[in-house]
């Protein structure tokens, strides 16, 4: 592929601990977690400096958390996954005091906190989608009025029950960038890294055409809605600024925001990502695509957007 080093996440366990924590057994539950983050260990070890893997933390246990962060560190693994939604799982909120341990660590250690798209989502959420298969193999399911009222859902799924399943994999796989706005706006708006002033954090496969936008409004809604004299004085610097210093989004497939936008986003912000091996991944044509939507831009910044920006966040010598 052309690729010197990449990245990478957890996948068959869930992007974060999330499907882990669903283990009802404590100690199962850490023999789990301690087997994956081990056989990532063999895998970087096994990767000749050119594979990096991004360990999961217990963070049902916080002094487990700081154990497991100080043995991967100490095995050079150089970040981890973490769930944007721990409250989903009956824990604290990212910035609350319980998470401050596993903060300090990562504001001392430089390790990077990484938040892969569907992190934040339950197994049941999971198996939701990849059951939907089974419960709905035509490519249309539409239903007779005469079967009306329809069962009212306890939540209305992504993408219309009545679709094949090949659809709602598209539309769920599209709506799923965007459920990192969620992660990314709420880290704006603390003073998170105002107690960490240099902890890094990666906003993974959610793609940069809607970052301008959404800093855009940050910006706006802070000047329109925060302006009383507690709120205003909780944070040090104004949201677009946390995002230029301390977050980093990443892109694949998009042709049209790399070629117009890297400037808006912050050009040192900016990574690539080629989704191996997920079936929409931009294998064998991975040189091929960023060459041609890279083309214009300036060689300086296509070089950090290609290289310098990850190899300088994840401590990887080029």
């Amino acid at each position: 592929m052309g690729i010197y080093g990449q990245i990478l996440y957890p996948n068959g366990v869930g992007f974060a601990s999330n499907h882990v924590f669903s283990i009802q057994d404590l100690e199962q539950r850490k023999m789990v977690l301690e087997i994956y983050n081990d056989f990532f260990v063999d895998v970087q070890d096994e990767g000749n400096g050119r594979l990096f893997p991004q360990a999961m933390l217990p963070i049902w246990d916080m002094e487990f958390t700081v154990a497991e962060m100080t043995r991967l560190l100490d095995k050079g693994i150089t970040g981890f996954t973490l769930s944007d939604k721990p409250e989903m799982v009956g824990l604290p909120e990212l910035w609350e005091p319980y998470f401050e341990p596993m903060w300090d660590l990562f504001n001392e250690s430089g390790a990077v906190a990484n938040f892969h798209i569907g992190a934040g989502m339950s197994r049941a959420e999971m198996e939701d989608i990849r059951g939907s298969r089974d419960r709905q193999a035509k490519v249309g399911g539409l239903t007779e009025s005469a079967d009306l009222p329809r069962p009212i859902p306890a939540r209305a799924p992504t993408y219309w029950s009545t679709f094949g399943h090949q659809r709602r994999l598209a539309i769920h796989a599209t709506q799923m960038y965007m459920s990192n706005v969620r992660i990314i706006t709420n880290l704006c708006m603390s003073n998170l890294f105002d107690r960490h002033p240099k902890l890094k954090i990666v906003s993974a496969e959610s793609g940069i055409g809607w970052i301008p936008f959404i800093l855009e409004a940050l910006e706006y809604q802070y000047d329109e809605m925060v302006t009383e004299s507690d709120e205003v004085a909780h944070a040090q610097r104004r949201p677009s600024e946390y995002f230029r210093d301390h977050l980093y989004v990443m892109f694949w497939f998009e042709q049209s925001a790399p070629a117009k936008l890297i400037e808006d986003v912050g050009v040192n912000n900016v990574l690539i990502e080629t989704d191996v091996p997920h079936p929409t991944c931009l294998y064998p044509s991975t040189r091929e695509h960023f060459t041609r939507v890279l083309a214009d831009v300036d060689p300086a910044v296509r070089r950090r957007v290609l290289q310098d920006n990850a190899a300088e966040l994840y401590g990887i010598a080029v």
